[in-house]
């Protein structure tokens, strides 16, 4: 029940601690977490990008031995550690991987113009050479890297549906099928693949809308349960999904209720990127309806939150279309 925001600092320190007993997988694993907690808790994207890159250098260095040599004289001593650490190798490797995907989504929201390039630092945990986040998935799915496949399936779908790209989100959110490998990033699944239903039930409402509103009603669903457990983490994104469903049947009233509701509960919650998005999708439902100036205004608001966050891409999308 506790805010997003409050456990990251907790998985940090969790980190920390699985590090020095020798617990080099669940260290890492706690770690990752870290980094994608600070994705969903709407912190700074400059400051998720330099961690990032932190445990990425961290996981590549452990992996081959240059730090923390306590853990490998720990084993070395240890027969219930030992096999543990050498046991735990592979699964380095892996999460050291999803990391670097994770990264790049990172990189693209900040919309970094340099050749900065998270597989990079990455050379030399594998046999074989990971160029690219393609060059992962090619590698995750020959070797049954479930967890990757997701990973990289769920960090596709996000950036799809922020940019814009519904037809990829939509193919996205389908091709992730489970919901039980990474509880977190499932709820977040849910969401993405509903405001993804939801749009199509606009756009194609000639085009036998029914599927789309399944898809959309099985995420309201979800979080109408989720809101009850977590108002904070969870209470404006059942209120920005209600407000795009409420759109896509033509209740405008109550649409425009639950935009301003969303919108309010993402900032008192102090998630600023879901306040940009309740904003502009409020934008969106403003033109609809002819209300230019009252769009106006929903997409100056979204700009500015989503420079607070650091996403600059974001803001150059703003732009581009004239707003």
């Amino acid at each position: 029940k506790e805010p997003i925001q409050a456990s990251c600092d907790a998985l940090c320190k969790t980190h920390q601690d699985l590090l020095m007993v020798g617990d080099v997988q669940e260290a890492f694993i706690a770690s990752f977490n870290h980094c994608r907690q600070m994705l969903f808790a709407g912190i700074d994207l400059d400051a998720v990008d330099k961690h990032c890159a932190s445990t990425t250098l961290e996981m590549v260095s452990v992996h081959l031995g240059v730090i923390y040599p306590n853990i490998c004289m720990t084993a070395s001593h240890n027969l219930h550690v030992a096999p543990m650490v050498t046991q735990t190798k592979f699964a380095q490797v892996h999460g050291n991987l999803s990391n670097s995907s994770h990264h790049l989504l990172i990189l693209k929201l900040i919309g970094s113009n340099s050749t900065k390039n998270p597989f990079e630092a990455s050379k030399g945990v594998l046999n074989e050479e990971i160029r690219n986040e393609d060059d992962l998935l090619q590698h995750a799915v020959s070797t049954g890297a479930f967890g990757i496949v997701q990973s990289i399936r769920f960090n596709r779908l996000f950036l799809a549906y922020w940019f814009k790209r519904y037809e990829e989100a939509a193919e996205m959110a389908a091709l992730y099928k489970t919901r039980t490998v990474m509880p977190l990033t499932d709820i977040y699944h849910a969401f993405y693949e509903g405001l993804t239903a939801f749009h199509f039930a606009r756009e194609l409402s000639k085009e036998n809308p029914k599927k789309w509103f399944q898809l959309g009603g099985k995420s309201l669903s979800c979080f109408k349960t989720w809101a009850m457990h977590s108002t904070w983490n969870w209470s404006n994104k059942l209120l920005l999904l209600e407000a795009e469903y409420y759109f896509s049947i033509g209740e405008m009233e109550k649409a425009e209720e639950k935009y301003e509701l969303a919108i309010l509960s993402a900032r008192r919650h102090r998630f600023v990127h879901e306040e940009g998005l309740a904003n502009e999708l409020s934008s969106a439902f403003h033109t609809a309806n002819s209300n230019i100036d009252k769009a106006k205004s929903c997409i100056s608001e979204a700009r500015t939150c989503y420079e607070k966050w650091g996403a600059a891409a974001l803001v150059e999308l703003i732009d581009s279309h004239g707003n």
